[in-house]
């Protein structure tokens, strides 16, 4: 078990002692999640070792609490878990959140681990560096905790925000049975650093926000270790992952106009022995009560653009184009929609998905969503996704 899974494991038996005692505050509100994943994939698996089932089955959940010391401070803490019944690089037991906070009207503080996001684009956000992707959901959406001093300023004009992050999250990888791999295993505990410090490299980063009218943004800046790894291989033709040392300053950009959003992310990252730009723009164009109903429907429309040589880490988001939808139904049951296909110009391969959420009852939700991925060639690096076409069902309980 690493440092950090010791760690992790050693405050959860910390707070499930304190958290008994909690409970008796009628000032601590907590919330207990449990969910059920089933993923069919319907074409058989493409590389040696990987499990034959076309059903792959995990459980997860969560437990927050939020306990409020005073007017201005509080604890937050959020631990995850997940089991998978396959992949056992899929297993996970993680604290997305465990913090204590002060807030006031010009300032807040926060030390400990926390989930931060930036980014105002629907298909990629490129200017949220800050956590490690949580390799186990394929959406990429999810993110592991992140340990942090986080410093913000509130004065009219903006908020400032200054990240210390004293330790870094590797990244996982599909194990020997698992699907979304290549031919070869990418062994995690062969990873190399850039650093001499390693996984306690101090990385640091800052962001300015603010708005003008119809316009809000971000300029962002971060140096440390890249969260995006290289993989490499080793005198026996084993692959691991190396992770170098990288600056980048970043901008995210929307531009409000009546029913109309105009988005952009930049960024300009240097490392991996050289300097290039990536950028994603678009608009999201909402028909509000379509039909005379309650329903809106929204045309999503963007173009991403990354300018890496092969030295970098590979990235599946060079010239493409993504072009979706999506239908909030404004229901009882937050029902909504999304889908859409991300087209690879230089490539001429696409990524299709669907997702719909709705609410069962009070307790329960339910997700849906297919992804089926077609035209990849050999040298694509979304070739070895090429069989993965699959379908995810999860039923999610709130208690």
């Amino acid at each position: 078990m690493s440092s950090f899974s010791n760690l992790i494991f050693t405050n959860l038996i910390f707070l499930c002692f304190i958290t008994s005692s909690l409970f008796a505050n009628e000032n601590v509100d907590t919330r207990l999640s449990l969910g059920v994943e089933t993923r069919y994939f319907k074409n058989p698996p493409k590389w040696a070792g990987q499990s034959t089932d076309d059903f792959q089955n995990s459980v997860e959940g969560f437990f927050e609490v939020f306990y409020p010391l005073d007017s201005n401070h509080s604890v937050t803490i959020n631990p995850f878990f997940r089991k998978d019944e396959i992949d056992e690089n899929r297993d996970l037991l993680d604290v997305r959140e465990g913090y204590w906070l002060f807030e006031s009207d010009l300032i807040e503080v926060l030390v400990g681990v926390d989930t931060v996001f930036w980014g105002v684009t629907e298909s990629i956000n490129l200017v949220d560096v800050i956590n490690q992707t949580d390799a186990g959901d394929f959406s990429g959406d999810q993110k592991l905790g992140q340990p942090m001093i986080n410093l913000k300023f509130l004065p009219e004009y903006g908020t400032f925000s200054f990240y210390l992050l004293p330790y870094f999250r590797e990244r996982s990888f599909s194990g020997y049975e698992g699907r979304f791999r290549g031919a070869t295993v990418i062994e995690k505990n062969d990873s190399e650093f850039e650093s001499a410090d390693a996984l306690h490299n101090l990385d640091v980063a800052l962001r300015y926000s603010h708005y003008f009218a119809d316009i809000d943004f971000g300029l962002s800046y971060f140096k440390g270790t890249s969260r995006e790894p290289l993989i490499l291989p080793n005198s026996a033709a084993e692959l691991f992952p190396y992770y170098g040392q990288i600056s980048q300053m970043g901008l995210d950009f929307q531009y409000t106009y009546v029913d109309l959003l105009l988005k952009t992310e930049v960024i300009v990252r240097d490392g991996f022995s050289e300097t290039y730009a990536a950028a994603v723009s678009g608009f999201e164009y909402t028909f509000y009560q379509i039909f005379d109903s309650d329903s809106d429907f929204s045309i999503l429309f963007e173009y991403q653009h990354d300018g890496r040589s092969k030295l970098e880490p590979q990235t599946l988001s060079d010239q493409d184009i993504f072009a979706g939808y999506r239908i909030t139904l404004n229901d009882m049951s937050d029902s909504s929609f999304l889908g859409g296909t991300i087209y690879d110009t230089s490539r001429y391969n696409s990524t299709t998905f669907l997702e719909y959420e709705t609410r069962i009852y009070e307790n329960f939700s339910l997700q849906v969503s297919v992804t089926e991925f077609s035209g990849a060639q050999t040298s694509d690096p979304s070739y070895i996704f090429d069989s993965d076409d699959f379908v995810q069902i999860k039923l999610t309980s709130y208690l």
